[in-house]
């Protein structure tokens, strides 16, 4: 997948989804919560940037997040039908492919 920021300018950031959970850590601190703490449970998506850094990424997806996904894609069920498709005939990464042939180049 690629990623663009507006604070990083014009770099183009490769990654890739590295794990998905559910869990209850704390976001700001990446630890369980202490005792008596009270946290939500969130899916915590961590993503590994692969070039031109590597960062290790995490997103806490909150409920109204994934309700606000799967709300467009049932409006827009033609995003759902290229998604869908996608997933089934989409072949390899291509940022995936270029992180590989980078690495035999500087080899």
């Amino acid at each position: 997948m690629y990623i663009r920021s507006t604070g990083l300018g014009k770099t183009l950031l490769q990654c890739k989804v590295a794990k998905l959970e559910y869990t209850n850590i704390v976001p700001e601190t990446l630890k369980d919560p202490e005792n008596g703490e009270k946290e939500p449970r969130r899916l915590l998506m961590t993503m590994q940037v692969i070039a031109p850094v590597t960062w290790t990424v995490r997103a806490f997806v909150e409920p109204g997040d994934l309700r606000s996904i799967v709300i467009y894609l049932l409006k827009n069920p033609s995003i759902l039908w290229h998604a869908l498709n996608f997933l089934v005939f989409g072949g390899e990464s291509p940022s995936l492919i270029v992180k590989g042939e980078r690495e035999e180049h500087n080899k």
